[in-house]
């Protein structure tokens, strides 16, 4: 089997252990990541049982959850629940969206963990945006902006890995990516005016990931979604925006991209695009398929891991030199409740 061709996929599962395949994966071929979700964290034992096992499974695994806060809030009692992003938005205070993303980063890290793939810095031009929702800051670019920098500073210097999605922006959408393509009208004008004001402000403040959105933008790449594009990731994240961090798929089981392309396929499009991580979230028939996949491109000189394994060491290196875990104590302390409590306090007051 080709070294290397697992460290481009992170990879979920169902179960509160890693699965005997994912193991010999890693093993036989490297595992670039592992993702965790509500059904794999039904109790903190089991949490730390996952975390510590991926890290001894190899210390260079990234190992991350999708925990947003609100209603993506993936974690067992006794981690703090916070209020959605767009409470936080509401409050009108960008000091508290760094306050949330610090008191997060905090439990995330005394956990083990090495990103909560957040913020989302989508901005909710859409009312019937069901996706994005409350998962947004608010509607207004330079407001999404101002809290997504201050999101990504608090989580940088806490040292848990921001990555800043849904690029280039999925708010003028109103088709759930889950289960559908989503297309928007938004020209490279309207991209600029709009979603891609944010993605610029925490890109300059250092953000050192992108998860690329399963939305068509038809006015850059009339056939492909963003994820799967080279227009997209390489054209317009990598050259016009002149980023050189490390680029995740969102989910590639999602039936925007699984229903046409098929997850293999798309694995291989989302990498060839100028991608590094490709997410696959659950199925281990889906996984296998994009390992030999990206294998046949390896060995045909399709795909060059090099970049996309410097690009995972840098973002290792972030949160190696942040120092050591914080205790266990800090997952749900006084703390971290009262800033939700305020966050939600002042929601209600502007709202």
């Amino acid at each position: 089997m080709t070294r290397g061709a697992g460290r481009l996929l992170a990879v979920g599962f169902d179960g509160t252990r890693i699965p005997d395949p994912v193991v010999a994966l890693a093993e036989r071929s490297g595992l670039g990541g592992i993702v965790l979700f509500t059904r794999n964290c039904p109790s903190l034992d089991t949490v730390l049982s996952l975390t510590d096992e991926a890290r001894r499974l190899d210390p260079d695994i990234l190992v991350m959850v999708d925990h947003e806060g609100g209603r993506v809030h993936r974690l067992p009692p006794p981690f703090t629940r916070f209020p959605p992003a767009a409470a936080v938005g509401r409050s009108g205070e960008p000091r508290l969206a760094a306050a949330v993303a610090s008191a997060m980063a905090r439990e995330l890290r005394a956990a083990g963990f090495d990103s909560g793939l957040a913020p989302v810095l989508d901005c909710l031009l859409d009312p019937a945006n069901t996706v994005i929702g409350d998962r947004a800051f608010g509607s207004s670019p330079d407001g999404v902006a101002a809290f997504g920098v201050a999101f990504v500073e608090a989580m940088l210097r806490t040292g848990l890995v921001p990555v800043a999605k849904h690029f280039p922006g999925h708010g003028l959408t109103s088709v759930d990516s889950h289960h559908a393509l989503p297309d928007t009208p938004a020209t490279l004008e309207d991209l600029e005016r709009g979603e891609l004001v944010p993605f610029r402000a925490v890109l300059a403040a250092g953000c050192p990931a992108v998860l690329v959105a399963h939305v068509r933008y038809g006015a850059l790449d009339p056939d492909l979604p963003g994820s799967l594009s080279p227009k997209v990731v390489s054209g317009l994240l990598r050259r016009r925006l002149g980023f050189d961090g490390f680029v995740l798929s969102d989910d590639l089981e999602m039936s925007a991209v699984a229903g046409t392309w098929g997850v293999a396929d798309a694995a291989r499009r989302f990498l060839g695009a100028g991608g590094d991580l490709a997410l696959i979230c659950r199925g281990a028939e889906a996984r296998d398929a994009a390992v030999a996949t990206i294998e046949r491109d390896i060995d045909r000189g399709a795909l060059d891991p090099a970049p996309v394994e410097r690009r995972r060491r840098a973002i290792r290196g972030l949160v190696d030199a942040a120092g050591p875990r914080p205790d266990l104590s800090v997952i749900g302390c006084a703390e971290h409740r009262a800033l939700a409590e305020e966050v939600a306090r002042r929601s209600a007051e502007q709202g």
